[in-house]
């Protein structure tokens, strides 16, 4: 197989509770993730000459060595063992540092279609395993499209995909540096809630489950946050809440009506507005083992 082309979906956190500092220096966290329907494509292509090429049609990304989706391609070089070359190509949809883990998802992307068009082998565990090398959020692109993340967001556990819900990304149009939140994340303040328990609710009471501890940091510093939350829930949201480390803070809605009817009705914001739905299946399935 000489390309592939992969969708490398973004993510959201339905619940992060962080529930303390690693010796390391890392976070113990307990993370709900879930994929959604808002997508980068990836395409990997063998090339005869040894090394990873990479472009991407958004200036946004780092280039070269700087992105995540050219480490993962250097690391599946490696991996293979032998002089071998591949071109990544990358279009991008989802907002760079917004919450959405889409470096994350390339870089899986990337991992899954190299492992593929050079006939490596590597199962699901063992490009997981190179993935966490690479970024936290990397492995959960290998396990959804519904997951608990603990550890520092390594250890993986497969879930039963939950029921479709249409979902409002609203992207403010800045970024936020996951660095930077944690930094400045006060541990005394943070719930430490139980993520398994949102799996046992429904779309009209999700509410009810939805936590971020890293909310009030990045709110705190982007008052826009609670504007966003405010808006979506007027809009008839059945709950809302940020996303990962942020900026970008999704709606959950009932039926695609009200979900396209909320993206109108917010359109003059000035926001990006991505309606879209969750994920039943991984755009990666067929392609890891």
């Amino acid at each position: 197989m000489q390309s592939i082309t992969l969708k490398a979906p973004a993510k959201i956190n339905l619940c992060l509770s962080v529930l303390g500092r690693r010796p390391d220096g890392y976070h113990d966290v307990e993370m709900l993730m879930q994929m959604v329907g808002l997508s980068d494509e990836v395409t990997v292509a063998a090339r005869d000459s040894a090394g990873v090429r990479i472009s991407c049609d958004s200036d946004a990304i780092p280039p070269g060595e700087d992105n995540i989706a050219w480490k993962a391609g250097h690391a599946l070089l490696k991996r293979a063992g032998r002089e071998a070359g591949i071109t990544i190509t990358i279009r991008k949809a989802i907002p760079v540092a917004a919450g959405l883990g889409g470096g994350s998802s390339d870089a899986a992307a990337v991992l899954a279609a190299a492992n593929e068009v050079l006939g490596i082998g590597l199962d699901r565990e063992e490009l997981a395993g190179i993935g966490a090398k690479l970024g936290m959020d990397v492995p959960f692109f290998f396990y959804g499209p519904t997951a608990l993340a603990q550890g520092r967001g390594e250890r993986l556990t497969e879930l039963s995909p939950l029921p479709k819900m249409q979902i409002l990304l609203v992207n403010p149009g800045f970024e936020t540096s996951t660095a930077w939140v944690y930094k400045n994340l006060n541990l005394r303040l943070t719930k430490k809630v139980d993520c398994n328990k949102i799996l046992r609710l429904t779309v009209g009471n999700i509410s009810a489950g939805l936590h971020n501890d890293l909310e009030t940091v990045t709110a705190a510093a982007h008052p826009e946050i609670h504007t966003i939350r405010q808006s979506l829930l007027e809009q008839g949201a059945a709950g809302v809440l940020m996303s990962g480390s942020g900026p970008t803070v999704f709606g959950i809605f009932e039926t695609g009506t009200g979900c396209m009817n909320a993206a109108e009705n917010l359109s003059d914001r000035g926001w990006k507005l991505f309606p879209t739905e969750t994920l039943v299946a991984s755009p990666l399935s067929g392609h890891i083992r």
